[in-house]
């Protein structure tokens, strides 16, 4: 056997690490048009402030909740 056959990963960790991969931009991209709609949406800058700062916040406790992907 080769020395990186036990090293390489399963392909079924591999493709759900390509699925958390993929969700998170897509998750990136919706915190985008999220905050063009919020911006657009509220009349005064407080309240945007507030949903964008909101918005924000979520996504970047749902990317640090979510595992990083191994180097293999």
């Amino acid at each position: 056997m080769p020395k990186d056959y036990a090293a390489k990963m399963r392909i079924g960790k591999r493709i759900m690490y390509s699925l958390i991969d993929a969700s998170g931009s897509i998750l990136g991209g919706a915190l985008v048009m999220l905050c063009c709609y919020w911006f657009f949406h509220f009349e005064s800058w407080h309240e945007r402030f507030i949903a964008i700062g909101l918005s924000v916040l979520v996504v970047y406790i749902i990317g640090k909740i979510l595992p990083e992907r191994p180097n293999q």
